[in-house]
């Protein structure tokens, strides 16, 4: 994916195409790796923009997440209020080439799939999909609001994957976010794959990867961003 000069981490996966919807893509905590390289392609091939984000451009390079003790300190480090700047910036990026908020989706996979719903209830996106994010976090300075507190006021439809063995997400945790989401009357759709545990969708990774989740989810996904980014239930590739 290329980058755009000065864009607070923006890259984009090919040219934009202005008469075309877009999708932002917000990655695991991995950054952009060639898993979602290989997402991002997936999806120009269906017609979208695509933009990925970079968390981690001020600094350079990924963190270390060689263990699961440094993965949980690399969430923990990295700034949710910076985060949402950067994504805010993405989108008035996007306005400037032409295409509204209205007609972007964000996408994201774990702490992604957390910033995603926290994207919707910011800004009044064509749609929003949460793969396995994080619902529930320990709010501090860098963390200051979990997607369950904002779920009651979410600007846009929302898609949710999960899978009942996830490590990270527990039944109680997505029962809490589902009775905001009503209380609300957002409209969602949260869909549950049994034996699926966290971060099924990363191929890469044959120790967690479910072929059969992934596949649904991501037809799933694919419908959901035609029907509200275009109108229409065009066949899923």
């Amino acid at each position: 994916m290329q980058a755009i000069p000065s864009s607070n981490g923006i890259r984009v996966a090919r040219p934009l195409d202005p008469e075309q919807p877009a999708v932002l893509l917000l990655p695991a905590i991995a950054g952009i790796n060639p898993y979602i390289a290989s997402r991002a392609e997936t999806l120009a091939g269906q017609g979208y923009n695509v933009l990925a984000l970079d968390y981690f451009w001020r600094e350079g390079q990924a963190p270390d997440i060689s263990t699961p003790e440094k993965i949980g300190a690399a969430v923990a480090a990295l700034d949710d209020r910076q985060v949402a700047a950067d994504i805010d910036a993405a989108l008035d990026w996007l306005s400037a080439q032409g295409i509204a908020a209205s007609r972007v989706a964000t996408l994201g996979f774990c702490i992604g799939g957390t910033y995603s719903i926290l994207a919707a209830a910011r800004a009044s996106l064509g749609c929003a999909i949460d793969y396995y994010g994080q619902l529930q976090l320990p709010e501090s300075a860098s963390k200051p609001v979990s997607p369950t507190r904002v779920a009651a006021t979410l600007r846009c439809p929302l898609l949710c994957h999960y899978g009942d063995w996830d490590r990270l997400v527990s039944a109680k945790d997505i029962a809490g976010f589902v009775q905001n989401l009503r209380e609300g009357q957002r409209p969602y759709e949260l869909l549950t794959f049994q034996g699926a545990p966290h971060a099924f969708d990363e191929f890469h990774r044959p120790q967690v990867f479910r072929p059969v989740a992934s596949h649904q989810a991501w037809q799933a996904s694919l419908r959901f961003l035609d029907w509200h980014l275009r109108g229409c239930q065009q066949p899923a590739h």
